[in-house]
């Protein structure tokens, strides 16, 4: 089981953390700031996003105009990148927000944005796309003083990515995944700055992943399906090989590791054949393919979930340790629009 170690009940979402544990979140437009051992301190505010914003006033009216949706990511050199309303900011040394460029979407999905060894940011368009049109990944380098497109899918191939990330094994290497229905579902690996893609996968549910998990010897994943049964799985780094392992009873959106090597997932409670549980699952593996439930939260009463969100266990990008995992909810039964500080025990396995 988990202990819960602190409480953030105004934290809409925690988006990152530094490697000296200082913590970025935000609440509603504000962008907040927590350094080890200090309170949260308001550094900035997004510019307000018409209609949307006027119904900021409760968590009901947030969450059915999407009033929270937003991206913080720090990179190694401390820059901080910001994206809302389809518009991407950094935020400068004297905390004001510098519009960079705009993007098809409101904002990507949390803890696909990654750095690579050269200081580069990279995150991919994420929306709805109805006419499938050309789905661009994009990066920044580390000053905030250039930005590209890095490679563009055409119209046609796929609905949207899902994230972007480092391989940690492989310095250099990016690893890509789009979806969301059949034939638009795949993996794809880069090795040299996205100048050429190599993809993994027949497109079909067993390919659509939102988050990855990497060991030595496998890419990991469990598979993001509000339509058909999901699974834990993983795929052979050499031979490009698919594993099928356990039955999972949700789709699984987020995920992360921590330092000592643990791998975290939540699944969602959301609408769809293959939704097979009402709470949202805090799941823990040890190698990425095998998982156990450490913990649930109910989803809320609030309906219909499309209008008013579904119930969503979210985590930060950054390095994380076991006695000290933050977590961030919505759409669950007093974990809502909030954010907490959790201990797991050690050794811990399926």
């Amino acid at each position: 089981m988990f202990k819960v170690i602190d409480h953030y009940p105004n934290l809409t979402i925690l988006h990152h953390i530094e490697p000296d544990g200082t913590l970025w979140g935000t609440s509603g437009r504000s962008i907040l700031r927590k350094e080890e051992g200090s309170t949260w301190e308001s550094l900035a505010r997004f510019p307000p996003a018409y209609p949307r914003d006027l119904f900021g006033f409760s968590r009901p009216s947030s969450r059915a105009m999407r009033a929270d949706k937003s991206n913080l990511f720090v990179n190694s050199g401390g820059r901080v990148l910001g994206i809302r309303a389809a518009k991407v900011y950094s935020l400068e040394g004297d905390h004001t927000l510098r519009q960079l460029f705009e993007i098809q979407g409101d904002s990507v999905l949390h803890g696909g944005i990654c750095e690579d060894p050269f200081g580069w940011t990279y995150f991919g368009e994420y929306f709805m796309n109805p006419r499938r049109d050309p789905v661009r990944l994009w990066r920044v380098n580390s000053l905030h003083d250039h930005w590209e497109i890095g490679y563009e899918f055409p119209s046609g191939s796929v609905r949207h990515i899902h994230g972007v990330y480092h391989d940690p094994f492989q310095p250099g290497t990016l690893w890509i995944c789009t979806g969301d229905q059949d034939g638009e579902c795949f993996i794809f690996r880069s090795d040299d700055n996205l100048m050429t893609m190599e993809v993994f996968g027949d497109g079909s549910q067993l390919w659509r992943a939102v988050k990855l998990h990497f060991t030595q010897e496998h890419v990991c994943w469990i598979t993001d399906s509000q339509v058909t049964q999901n699974f834990a799985c993983r795929m052979n780094r050499e031979s490009g090989v698919l594993e099928k392992g356990q039955p999972i009873g949700a789709p699984v959106w987020y995920g992360t590791q921590t330092i000592e090597g643990s791998y975290l997932a939540g699944t969602t409670v959301e609408p769809g054949p293959a939704v097979q549980r009402v709470s949202a699952a805090l799941l823990r593996s040890e190698d990425g393919f095998h998982w156990i439930e450490v913990a649930s939260f109910e989803k809320d009463a609030w309906r219909p979930m499309k209008l008013f969100k579904y119930g969503v266990i979210n985590f930060p990008s950054g390095d994380m340790s076991l006695n000290s995992v933050y977590i961030s909810g919505e759409g669950l039964q007093g974990f809502d629009g909030c954010s907490m500080k959790i201990e797991l025990p050690p050794g811990e396995s399926p």
